[in-house]
């Protein structure tokens, strides 16, 4: 008995390159989704306190951000009052501080939910990487 196995080094060599041209478009657009569930989690406002006086204007919400510049996402929040930024005093700076007491525990810290979304990128990467290379032909296990 014997078995033979031919393998179709061209076609294996243009589906690795193919592959290879993907994958940093790949990356680009899992990170660009990965700021959009971010910002959609910062976006969602807690609910309001019993006996709440003030009126929510909806100005944290409407002033988040995501600037893409060649190879960089960046996220921010520009609501200003009275010409001055507010967004790290409800949600927090870069470095999970500067929220202010009357909204810790209620509102979501920014570099919290920006840890969580960020852990599930290599896997989602990943994800991809394998779906587009089934779709160039290639076998993936």
């Amino acid at each position: 008995m014997r078995l033979s196995i031919k393998v179709d080094g061209e076609l294996v060599r243009k589906g690795l390159q193919d592959l290879g041209a993907e994958i940093p478009r790949i990356g680009r657009s899992q990170i660009r989704f990965t700021s959009e569930r971010i910002v959609r989690r910062m976006q969602a406002y807690p609910a309001k306190r019993p006996r709440q006086k003030y009126s929510r204007t909806g100005r944290l919400f409407s002033h988040w951000k995501i600037e893409n510049s060649r190879d960089r996402y960046t996220i921010e929040n520009t609501a200003r009052h009275k010409g001055r930024a507010y967004a790290k005093f409800v949600v927090g700076d870069a470095f999970g501080t500067s929220q202010a007491w009357m909204h810790r525990g209620r509102w979501l810290v920014f570099r919290d939910v920006a840890e969580e979304e960020l852990q599930k990128l290599p896997a989602e990467v990943l994800d991809q990487i394998l779906l587009t290379a089934r779709r160039k032909g290639l076998q993936t296990a």
